[in-house]
């Protein structure tokens, strides 16, 4: 093996994995064919899907899998019955569903993801192939959930029983040792930026990595929330641009990561700081509940939080998925109609399963180009089995046998280290087209025509996402429109109530860190998301007691004239950030007499979105 993955430039350990995921699918099919499913070969395509690294990312894989496909199965049979089978009402009800199912698969997170993107093409699957067929559209719908269960089955039990076991993950070790690094950059009051960017970089890290830890356990993954509210305390912590002496927080102490030390020395920092800095001695001495938490919770003791840190959500990535996956099965859908093509429904199928599935990868245009290549392996392997192959069997099982062989040739582009992706897509097709039955003797005239529509399906997909592109660059955008809205929002008087203003806190410290992994992806460097972030939580914070001011009477009409202008020019600052940062500094002028302290804010806040115009135009 080690010799084959040398030639072909093939990872040996993925190969290994690939090999053990091939073996599992040529099983489900076997299994399902013997048991008499109509469409065996889906339990072989679930195989292929649930495939993951982890154990505990497959269990979740498939539990998602089996309870997508259920739902989707009934809103396919629903969507049957309330449309009579016409062509027209199925394609209107499948844009509206897959539009509903690819959006909120781009806000959720997770397994709650691929199980919403998976209930849309379901639903298409069903009604499609369904469409025309005498066969009931009940059994067809079981049939799906069936070999759902049974290819999620046999994926899992070869995977638990074959896999090597993970590595130990010292997640204690990891959160214990972040929090005594950040609490020492803290104490010694540096204000180097690069070291901070650093800190905040190895944050968002660690919040990446519990997706993955947490991976097949719903316990473990709600228990993430705890080690979540500390990160973002520690995000808070970082980013408090008001930094004290090293005399006033103390020397860091030779670390040993024990809890009662860190909570002390929590406490004891809290207390040095109390003078001259009470917020960061508040905010100090609130972090001891969360660090005690989390700390538990790494051991995988502790309880669960109350409450879920608030969560970032991509809401215009979501409408963008949604328009794409609506407007490619509207196209395909018409063109169906108006043509009239008998196999049409695959095209629709096509764009449908694509169009949904690659629309939260972090580059899905770049990544289509892979799935259009795999796929047209697919369809060539199909093609030739069906011509020259399949004419072989004598029995439905003895073609499942024959089936096999193209399947098993799958795990070597799935091992390859750069067409990965395409090999994955070579097995989908490669088994989507072959359906074991006997006597197999198609016409070469249809077996081409099917799949050309079925190519159809992925290049329509690919045509939509060069459409509506996608890519790492404009994820990174999205935060930070999201972000300018917030703050166009609050000028407004929307996060006046002290509660608002709080979600708001915590969950700008959440679009740090999405921010910052984005901007990584995208080569723009972790600093310039750390340094917008910055900018973008003291402009949040400068507005909030702005607004506050401004119903204070004490304040002069021409202090709260200037005042007002900083918050009409908010609605600027995508477009023109000067404006916001001339309103501010002219505001500063006019309270540095008799209000320093907010004088010195307001022109702190100009400085930092004059040198962070980039990151707002970007929204913009």
């Amino acid at each position: 093996m080690k010799a084959v993955a040398t030639i072909f430039d093939i990872d040996p350990a993925r190969l290994r994995f690939t090999a053990r995921t091939a073996i599992a699918a040529c099983l489900a099919l076997a299994i399902g064919t013997l048991i008499g499913l109509d469409h065996p070969q889906w339990a072989a395509m679930t195989v292929w899907i649930t495939a993951l690294p982890t154990r505990g990312q497959r269990l979740e894989r498939s539990f998602a899998r089996v309870l997508g496909t259920i739902v989707g199965a009934l809103a396919g049979v629903g969507l049957m019955v309330l449309t009579g089978n016409d062509p027209l009402g199925i394609i209107i009800g499948l844009t509206i569903w897959l539009g509903l199912c690819a959006g909120t698969g781009n806000l959720l997170t997770g397994p709650a993801s691929y199980t919403s993107l998976l209930t849309g093409y379901s639903a298409a699957m069903v009604a499609l192939l369904g469409y025309g067929h005498d066969t009931s559209i009940w059994m067809l719908a079981i049939d799906r959930m069936a070999t759902a269960c049974l290819g999620a089955a046999v994926g899992t039990i070869v995977a638990l029983v074959f896999s090597p076991k993970p590595l130990p993950v010292d997640l204690s070790r990891r959160v214990k040792t972040i929090m005594q690094i950040c609490l020492d950059h803290v104490a010694t009051g540096e204000g180097d930026g690069n070291e901070r960017s650093r800190l905040i970089l190895e944050v968002a890290a660690l919040d990446e990595s519990l997706d993955i830890v947490s991976a097949g356990s719903l316990g473990t993954r709600r228990k993430a929330r705890d080690i979540r509210s500390l990160l973002s305390a520690l995000s808070e912590l970082l980013l408090d641009t008001r930094s004290p002496r090293e005399a006033d927080a103390g020397e860091p102490p030779a670390a040993n990561g024990d809890q009662d030390d860190l909570s002390e020395r929590l406490r004891e920092m809290a207390a040095n700081l109390e003078t001259d800095f009470p917020h960061r001695a508040a905010h100090l001495r609130a972090m001891i509940p969360l660090w005690q938490r989390a700390n538990r919770t790494a051991a995988a003791i502790g309880p669960v939080s109350e409450r879920p840190v608030p969560q970032h959500r991509d809401w215009i990535g979501a409408r963008y998925a949604a328009l794409r996956s609506m407007s490619a099965v509207a196209t395909t859908g018409l063109v169906w109609i108006a043509t009239g093509w008998q196999l049409g429904p695959y095209m629709v199928m096509g764009a449908a399963i694509m169009t949904s599935v690659f629309s939260t990868f972090p580059n899905p245009g770049l990544q289509m180009r892979w799935v259009v290549a795999g796929a047209a392996g697919g369809v060539c392997a199909a093609v030739l089995s069906h011509l020259v192959i399949m004419p072989m069997a004598g029995s439905v099982m003895g073609a499942a046998l024959l089936i096999m062989p193209f399947t098993l040739v799958g795990m070597l582009p799935m091992a390859h280290r750069r067409v990965g992706l395409a090999g994955m897509d070579y097995n989908l097709i490669y088994l989507l087209m072959m359906n074991p039955y006997v006597p197999a003797n198609p016409e070469p005239g249809h077996v081409l025509l099917q799949a050309f529509g079925v190519m159809l399906g992925p290049v329509t997909a690919y045509l939509a996402f060069v459409a509506l592109p996608m890519d790492t660059g404009k994820r990174l955008d999205f935060v930070i429109r999201l972000m300018v809205h917030e703050l166009t929002s609050m000028a407004k008087g929307a996060f006046d109530k002290p509660e608002r203003y709080r979600h708001w806190r915590m969950r700008i410290y959440h679009r740090l860190v999405m921010l910052v992994r984005w901007s990584e992806k995208s080569g723009s460097g972790g600093g310039f998301a750390i340094s917008g972030g910055m900018g973008a939580l003291q402009l949040g914070n400068s507005l909030y007691a702005i607004r506050g001011m401004m119903t204070e009477s004490m304040i002069d009409a021409q202090s709260k004239r200037a005042l007002r202008a900083t918050l009409l020019s908010i609605a600027h600052l995508s477009r023109k950030p000067e404006r916001v940062v001339h309103a501010f500094t002219k505001a500063a002028e006019k309270l540095q007499a008799t209000y320093p302290q907010d004088a010195a804010r307001l022109s702190e806040t100009a400085a930092l979105v004059t040198a962070n115009q980039d990151f707002f135009r970007r929204a913009g």
